[in-house]
């Protein structure tokens, strides 16, 4: 099915006569732009379609606060309009060529509402099809499929913070068919009921007794669930209510400096963590204190100056014991020149140049008697002087500049944490934003445990059922007196029976497919290719699973808001898919929660593919711009919700906001 014309007459914001013909898809351009600053008409142009078709079924998803669809109807009546006359039409056509339309008007008399469907087909009304529209809808786009088709996408949001995924659950039901089987095997049961009364002879038997008992056990079961879910109602709206409160504190607390106030106990841990470094620094310190060479390291210079003397001795001594050669050397070398033809001035030049020079390696003959060291004291003081000494040198001065850095660092910390408790105020909210996180998990916990009741509750009623049950089943094979009520309730069962199994096997056949496109639709959607490798659907419990590139199981909170609305975006998508139905996609808020990273590929891979046709319902902030040029060659028509703010109205007027 698509829509070929969408009608609004003193609707709400709608003064008047509105209507937006529209088309399906042509060519690749499937898209229908429909610009609206915020309060301009948006969400009650996706409202005005739920009513024409739905109704009063479409009172919840329309008004989620609970209320009567009088009421509903009363508040949508245009306050200025010239004409006591209000309506919504819905022009559509099938895929066999069928076209019609669905009006649903009303009026006010007094404090009542008189209202009519005006069902046409093929431009020609349709009593019979007017009066029995709601059924005729189901066939077309049950209800429970609807909202996967015209959305809200801030709703969506919804799914994505539902921690237990029971509306995804709920969701999946709709979508396969499960829920209709739920809804058959229900009537069948009020059947049973009906007829039940009928079998008045057993009503003091055995079996007749245990089953008023079961019966008293499954009103008494089905209070509790009713009182457990209120209470649950009660706990959902406080943890609301302090999440809520968390955002204002954290705001507050952010504007009053939080980032230094949260760093100020890492401060405090890093300076504790610097001063136990500086007293291991200093206990290496006196280490090397109380190493036997540190005393000789203070007196070194003493120490090189009694080395480098016992050197200059050494060297002494090994002169005087060279005298004698010398001596002898001299003695020749003269003898030699002697001998030789020179005259007496050359030889006395000779004489005196070799004396001199042989001056040089004979000792003088001075200086005190001196002990001379031994070999090894020799080795043991240049070891000392050349390896010892020198590594204590830079070893001390390493230690002490690495107590100096860290000395500093302390300064600069004490500093910074001087900085932070000055900020008394961010502190006093930190403490306020801490205490309401404290009351958030505890609210959680308390809203999870009656979650977890509620299940209980919920398994004891379908026990309670299945005993019902088998007691009915007896007293129908066992008496032989009404024999119609006791086949029917007998044939009843049996149904029940059946469409349980089948309903089991339903869900099994169609889940590996829902969780394929899932996740098909997902990856389609996300930028990260590696996130997430499988969204798995259990074909029993319908619990869904994130799973990673590694198979292990990805929670939810570990994917930013943005990749989580795309994982909500990826489900509705997927139960579209595998739901069966052709219809049109309305999507209000398209860009709900998304950043910049996703938007691309929710308005390039997603709107082109949702269906054949797709109605944006955008602020000037979200398809626009680079957007709108992504989206362009897709884009069949353009209309703006126009306000005009003399006549506090809206109008629908062709083009897309700026004549774009």
């Amino acid at each position: 099915m698509y829509f070929t014309k969408i009608e609004l007459h003193n609707f709400g914001i709608y003064k008047g006569h509105h209507e937006m013909c529209l088309s399906d898809q042509i060519g690749n351009r499937n898209v229908t732009l429909i610009g609206g600053l915020n309060g301009r008409g948006k969400t009650t142009f996706l409202d005005a379609i739920l009513l024409a078709l739905y109704g009063k079924q479409a009172l919840k998803y329309v008004q989620e606060n609970a209320r009567s669809y009088e009421r509903l109807l009363i508040e949508h009546i245009n306050k200025h309009a010239t004409d006591d006359l209000t309506y919504v039409a819905v022009s559509l056509g099938l895929d066999d060529g069928t076209a019609l339309r669905v009006c649903r008007k009303w009026k006010l008399k007094g404090k009542k509402v008189d209202e009519a469907i005006v069902v046409e087909k093929n431009g020609t009304i349709d009593k019979y099809l007017g009066e029995s529209w709601s059924y005729y809808i189901e066939e077309i786009l049950p209800f429970g499929i609807a909202r996967f088709f015209f959305f809200d996408n801030e709703k969506i949001a919804q799914l994505a913070d539902d921690a237990s995924f029971e509306q995804i659950k709920t969701s999946i039901k709709s979508a396969i068919g499960v829920s209709t089987i739920e809804k058959a095997i229900t009537h069948i049961d009020e059947v049973i009921r009906r007829k039940k009364d009928a079998l008045q002879a057993f009503e003091k038997s055995e079996v007749n007794q245990g089953y008023q008992e079961v019966e008293a056990q499954l009103k008494e079961i089905n209070s509790k669930i009713e009182a457990a879910h209120r209470e649950a109602d009660v706990l959902k709206a406080n943890c609301e209510s302090i999440a809520i409160a968390i955002e204002t504190k954290e705001k507050a607390f952010w504007a009053s400096g939080g980032d230094l106030t949260l760093s100020r106990e890492a401060i405090r841990q890093e300076k504790e963590k610097i001063k136990a470094y500086v007293q291991e620094v200093r206990d290496e310190i006196m280490l090397r204190v109380s190493d036997p060479a540190t005393p000789l390291f203070m007196c070194r210079k003493l120490v090189t100056q009694a080395y480098d003397a016992e050197i200059e001795e050494q060297k002494k001594a090994a002169l005087k014991l060279s005298d004698p050669i010398v001596e002898s050397i001299q003695k020749n070398i003269l003898e030699r020149f002697n001998q030789g033809n020179f005259d007496d001035r050359t030889l006395r030049i000779i004489t005196d140049i070799v004396k001199q020079e042989i001056r040089k390696f004979t000792s003088t003959g001075e200086g005190a008697e001196h002990i001379n060291m031994s070999h090894t004291t020799m080795l043991l003081f240049d070891k000392l002087i050349v390896t010892i000494f020198h590594s204590l040198d830079q070893k001390i001065e390493t230690l002490i500049s690495h107590v100096d850095a860290q000395e500093n660092e302390l300064m600069s910390l004490d500093a910074h944490l001087g900085e932070s408790d000055e900020k008394t105020m961010a502190m006093k909210l930190y403490e306020t934003l801490k205490e309401h996180e404290r009351k958030k998990a505890l609210a959680d916990d308390q809203y999870q445990k009656q979650q977890g009741l509620i299940e209980s509750l919920e398994r004891q009623k379908e026990a309670l059922h299945s005993k019902r049950l088998q007691l009915i089943k007896t007293i129908a094979e066992k008496e032989n007196t009404n024999d119609d009520n006791s086949r029917i309730i007998k044939y009843s069962v049996m149904s029940i029976e059946v469409l349980n199994e089948f309903k089991v096997r339903l869900q099994r056949e169609k889940i590996d497919k829902l969780s394929a496109t899932a996740t098909e639709c997902f990856q389609t959607l996300v930028e990260k290719d590696s996130l997430v490798s499988k969204i798995h659907i259990d074909t029993d419990s319908l619990d869904v699973t994130i799973l990673d590139p590694d198979g292990h199981e990805l929670l939810k909170n570990q994917l930013s808001a943005g990749e989580q609305q795309m994982f909500a975006i990826s489900i509705v998508w997927a139960l579209a898919r595998t739901s069966g139905y052709k219809a049109p996609v309305v999507i209000d808020t398209p860009m709900a929660r998304l950043d910049s990273s996703h938007r691309a590929n929710f308005v390039t891979s997603y709107l082109p593919s949702a269906s054949s046709q797709v109605m944006v319902l955008s602020t000037d902030e979200e398809i626009y711009g680079r957007y709108l040029d992504m989206i362009r060659e897709n884009v069949v028509n353009y209309f703006t919700l126009h306000y005009r703010e003399g006549e506090q109205c809206t109008s629908i007027i062709n083009g897309y906001f700026e004549g774009v």
